[in-house]
């Protein structure tokens, strides 16, 4: 009886990331997002801090978003639930890096990319 006890655990973990990844995949549906001819995303985002040369305790927030499709995209970059936003148009095949924020002593923070059509 054990072993049939054992043999449940990776199903039901398996069970659980389907579930969470199911629900990412809602979040996702409600954004649009241009896909390549394989069905991912076109773009990747990522987010850096980077201290002013004149004073390192000023940081600048900066978004690096990177195209790997044919066609340029048109994103708007936001602070994560705000109205600050930025527009930036991702050349094709290229990478684009905006600075969405300057901030005193604020390393981490949180934005989002959302496609416009």
């Amino acid at each position: 009886m054990r072993l049939f006890h054992r043999a449940w655990i990776p199903l039901a973990a398996l069970c659980a990331s389907a579930a969470h990844a199911q629900g990412i995949a809602q979040n996702n549906l409600a954004s649009r997002q241009h896909l390549d001819y394989a069905g991912k995303p076109c773009l990747a985002s990522t987010g850096v801090s980077q201290p002013l040369a004149s004073n390192p305790r000023i940081l600048n927030h900066a978004v690096s978003l990177d195209n790997h499709c044919f066609e340029a995209i048109r994103v708007k970059v936001c602070y994560y639930k705000t109205d600050e936003c930025t527009d930036v148009q991702v050349p094709p095949r290229g990478r684009k890096e905006q600075i969405i924020g300057v901030f005193p002593a604020m390393q981490e923070f949180r934005y989002e990319v959302k496609e416009l059509f």
